[in-house]
């Protein structure tokens, strides 16, 4: 069992909340304004530049998913917007470019860029007016990861702020194959965060007293100590690699 001032405040696991879905978004404020892009594999782009920067992204032109702007620029009628793409190794964003040629294009760091063609007239209007916008797919953020000495990752990912932020889940398992851990309660406090499973014998303890995040997998009276892992540096480990996050509707999906 964790230390008695580790646990202070027990509340419900989110296990019984439902998973929360992309909201239609509202467009008819900027819908006139929207840069409609494609490229050669049908990927669709609308993306709205100006005080207000925004980017809608799908694989077709039936569904298109916010991205989540996170900077631009601008050189004379040149621009760009940087997403984040947590796909791509040392956080380095995807970013839409409008050049100084007039053309655009889309840059994952060099491993799924694309040209984009412009649409207008008829063929951007049918676009707007029949595809789906949504809010970002992106319905988790990180929250804490782990690995012990044998290879085993321990995730919690959180709701996004965007969708309540309420709910945590539990992840553990080796690279590829990791499987999720229904919660009975969760207990949060200066001390840390304690994360129950549904038998109440599998905990994940970050101690927040120590210098540097401690984290220990708790099964029975067995305690393993683990290795705390930055979430930034191993963002392309998180959403690639263990395979929690398949599709993320990312412009760096493909990744």
């Amino acid at each position: 069992m964790p230390p008695a001032a580790a646990v202070v405040v027990l509340c419900a696991a989110s296990s019984a909340v439902a998973d929360p879905k992309p909201l239609p978004v509202d467009i008819k404020p900027f819908k006139d304004k929207l840069i409609v892009l494609q490229d050669a594999q049908g990927g669709t782009y609308a993306v709205l530049y100006g005080d207000d920067k925004r980017v809608f992204f799908g694989a077709n032109a039936k569904t298109l998913y916010e991205q989540v702007v996170i900077g631009g620029s601008r050189n004379g009628d040149a621009w760009s917007i940087d997403t984040w793409a947590p796909r791509i190794p040392e956080m380095r964003p995807a970013w839409i470019q409008f050049k100084e040629d007039r053309t655009y294009f889309k840059s994952c760091d060099g491993k799924d860029d694309a040209a984009l063609t412009q649409l207008t007239g008829d063929r951007a209007k049918q676009i707007v007016d029949k595809a789906q916008f949504l809010t970002t797919a992106l319905l988790y953020r990180p929250h804490l990861l782990a690995r012990d000495d044998s290879g085993n990752y321990y995730y919690v990912d959180q709701v996004a702020k965007q969708y309540g932020g309420n709910g945590y889940r539990v992840w553990a398992g080796k690279k590829g194959a990791m499987k999720q851990l229904p919660l009975v309660n969760i207990a949060s406090d200066t001390a840390g965060e304690v994360f129950s499973t549904k038998t109440g014998d599998l905990r994940l303890v970050r101690d927040n007293n120590e210098t540097r995040s401690a984290a220990s997998w708790i099964r029975g009276e067995k305690r393993t100590q683990l290795v705390s892992l930055d979430l930034d540096a191993n963002s392309v480990l998180i959403f690639r690699q263990l395979g929690i996050y398949g599709f993320t509707g990312t412009l760096c999906d493909n990744l």
